[in-house]
């Protein structure tokens, strides 16, 4: 085993709370969550309605401290029955400009190819597929 080591650090993290509200009131959370000003607060990058086991996903982002204490008063809600907490850990480095750059050019190579006479050219799109 190398010497990295996993270490949570005092910078800036990403985190997902995924939040199951009583049936029927995800408007009511909603609201509640932007009455509170909950979505304006600077830690609150998003706030999604889902479908699935969970009911809205929220990404948050700044230190750890201050994200547990807005998760705290997020719980404190009549509609939330359970929440469940995703913190990002940065386990690699990923120089992910290098990575776009190498897309960005990817994506702007064209490919010529000659059938009967004619010159296609074909652009290479950028996307990505996971497959389980």
């Amino acid at each position: 085993m190398g010497s990295d080591k996993l270490i949570i650090s005092s910078k800036d993290v990403r985190v997902y709370v995924l939040v199951e509200v009583q049936p029927g009131k995800e408007v009511d959370f909603g609201n509640e969550i932007l009455s509170n000003g909950l979505v304006l607060d600077s830690k609150v990058e998003r706030l999604d309605f889902v479908h699935g086991y969970f009911d809205f996903v929220i990404e948050l982002k700044g230190k750890l401290k201050e994200i547990d204490q807005l998760i705290i008063q997020m719980r404190k809600s009549p509609y939330v029955i359970k929440t469940q907490t995703l913190i990002c850990f940065e386990m690699f480095t990923w120089d992910w400009d290098k990575i776009k750059s190498k897309i960005n050019e990817k994506n702007s190579k064209e490919k010529t190819h000659k059938k009967d006479g004619l010159m296609l050219q074909i652009r290479f799109p950028a996307f990505f597929i996971l497959i389980r």
